[in-house]
């Protein structure tokens, strides 16, 4: 990672169901092009996901500039992107007070960097 660059990170839970899961997964070994080519346009470098369990953590690595409260898609996003996002969130935990749990960041609370 260069020195432009910093690193976000977003949790999201899954629906706790093996099926979804997979497919989930499924989706993401052959994601849909116009999601990789808009993700390239709208600056994001590097995107990685990781999973355990139903638990899913993204890793962004975005120009410093990056500002993830503008998304992490283009806005608006193009119809296919619109439709993946929607898919996506389809295999989302439902929460107890009945919303959609949707990718939040989390807050880094230790870092080598700080001590090296």
């Amino acid at each position: 990672m260069g020195n432009n660059n910093k690193l976000i990170h977003l949790k999201v839970d899954l629906d706790d169901d093996e099926q979804k899961i997979q497919k989930y997964i499924e989706y993401h070994g052959n994601v849909w092009p116009e999601v990789i080519e808009d993700l390239k346009e709208r600056g994001i470098d590097r995107m990685r996901i990781f999973i355990s369990g139903n638990r899913l953590n993204m890793i962004l690595e975005v120009p410093k500039d990056f500002q993830l409260d503008d998304g992490i898609h283009k806005t608006p996003p193009s119809v296919k992107v619109a439709e993946w996002s929607k898919l996506m969130t389809s295999y989302s935990k439902i929460k107890k007070d009945g919303s959609i749990d949707s990718w939040e960041p989390t807050e880094l609370i230790f870092d080598t960097e700080d001590y090296y």
